[in-house]
């Protein structure tokens, strides 16, 4: 048996990118248990004379809390996929979330021709739903705004979370009120289309721009995104109560995706329309987090001016919003009788069923996989742990219905520290896709009774 002496841990002055566990620091007594068992992993491949050296403990003391994350990267340039997040909701437990797109518009023919004196009858701006995803309740109404930016946006400029442009007052949507229908077709052209959102745009507006024909604003996509800069789409202004509101999953790259004008000139008597296109455009996702009001008391606590070390919850939140850090301070005690070697090492992270907040994860899914960061020695996020280029079969991080649970092997990265190739400074838990993904969860922490966080790992003493 080796006693552990007591470890102040350093709070992390900065955090990096999307969900982890800060750990909490518990004094415990860590004892080294001969293991038998030969299902425990690692043990059927131990040459016989070894198998009296084979260790197995899971009472490794874990520390872990809640912190803040810092912005992720949410451009087209990473984000190529056209995926993004338009919404606001009201968790009960986690506060008030919303996600904002910028996004250029484009020319899909050079130097159009509309007619003589071409009018603008209407112009609708449509945003095209990924329909098997959304996270939240649809059944509240949204109010949506878009707004003309003053700033042109730069394909080759890099854009995060909590970036931003200014933009000019008036609301070409006129605070246009909706319910999310990711799965209903609307009506267009004397048809049907497929899901999306169908936002009317102020016609004086799209008649400033076609008013341009002849002129070098057509003549090609870069002069036409000088003229008109880019939009502002955000649903910010919604007014919800606790447990209303939804994110929106949305395929910017989407050729449904546009903007639609239709006009009437001097020279026909039908109605025409144009298509400004919104796919191959530089674009970003802002995410903005309200957690004064609507959130738990123990994150209500740990993300107070004087949080405790301790916690029996942690909270986990894709969208920027909260990750958790989690330390071993006493992990290399292991070596005090001599140097071993790791043969599987497991974190294993429950979820916490005793609040409401897990009766919820039909309306607010647990995140699908998370995956882990390496914390360097200035508290920052570093690299992703060793074992996660193993492979998922071989790292984990997905997310077990049956036994609500995530397991991440950590085999690796156990190895390195114990073998001093890295600084025992713990590891960051974060939503994996946390820029295209809306979801949270409410985990046991380092000293909850029923969902403790463990550390489980099989070990053999070198001679």
């Amino acid at each position: 048996m080796i006693k552990r002496i007591k470890f102040n841990d350093n709070i992390l002055s900065r955090v990096v990118g999307t969900k982890f566990f800060i750990p909490t620091l518990v004094s415990v007594t860590l004892v080294f248990s001969a293991c038998d068992k030969a299902s425990v992993v690692g043990l059927d491949v131990q040459p016989q004379d070894d198998l009296l050296n084979v260790r197995y403990i899971d009472t490794t003391t874990l520390q872990a809390r809640t912190v803040k994350s810092d912005s992720l990267r949410t451009d087209e340039t990473v984000i190529t996929t056209g995926d993004a997040l338009l919404g606001k909701y009201v968790d009960p437990y986690f506060g008030t979330s919303s996600a904002s797109i910028y996004t250029q518009l484009r020319l899909p023919t050079t130097n159009p021709s509309f007619g003589q004196n071409p009018t603008v009858d209407s112009a609708w701006l449509c945003l095209v739903y990924n329909s098997s995803s959304y996270y939240g309740d649809t059944l509240a109404t949204q109010t949506l705004n878009v707004y003309q930016l003053m700033d042109e946006l730069k394909a080759e400029d890099d854009f995060y979370s909590n970036s931003t442009k200014p933009r000019f007052t008036p609301d070409l949507a006129g605070s246009f009120s909706f319910n999310p229908k990711p799965k209903d077709s609307v009506s267009f052209d004397s048809g049907r289309q497929k899901p999306q959102i169908k936002i009317p745009i102020n016609t004086l507006f799209a008649q400033v721009i076609l008013q341009q024909q002849g002129q070098s604003t057509f003549a090609n996509s870069a002069n036409f995104q000088s003229f008109v800069k880019g939009l502002y789409i955000t649903t910010e202004n919604t007014s919800l109560v606790s447990g209303q509101g939804a994110i929106m999953y949305l395929k910017m790259n989407d050729v449904k995706s546009r903007m639609v004008v239709y006009y009437h000139n001097d020279t026909g008597t039908y109605e025409k329309k144009y298509e400004f296109s919104l796919t191959n455009t530089a674009r970003f996702t802002n995410f903005k987090h309200d957690y004064t009001s609507s959130v738990h008391s123990s994150l209500a606590s740990q993300l107070g001016t004087t949080p405790q070390d301790t916690n029996s919850k942690v909270f986990v939140q894709a969208m920027a919003g909260l990750r958790a850090k989690v330390t071993f301070p006493y992990l290399k005690n292991i070596n005090d009788s001599g140097r071993v070697a790791v043969n599987k090492a497991v974190l294993v992270v429950k979820v916490d069923t005793t609040i409401n907040s897990y009766a919820d994860l039909k309306t607010y899914p647990a995140p699908p996989t998370m995956v882990l960061f390496e914390i360097k020695d200035d508290g920052t996020s570093g690299v992703v742990s060793p074992d996660y280029f193993e492979g998922s079969n071989y790292f984990g991080g997905t997310y077990n219905a049956t036994t609500k649970e995530y397991s991440f092997n950590i085999s690796r990265y156990t190895q390195q520290v114990l073998s001093g190739q890295k600084n025992n400074n713990g590891l960051y838990i974060l939503v994996s896709s946390g820029s295209i993904l809306a979801n949270r969860i409410v985990l046991g922490g380092g000293n909850s009774t029923n969902f403790k966080m463990k550390l489980n790992i099989t070990y053999t003493k070198l001679h």
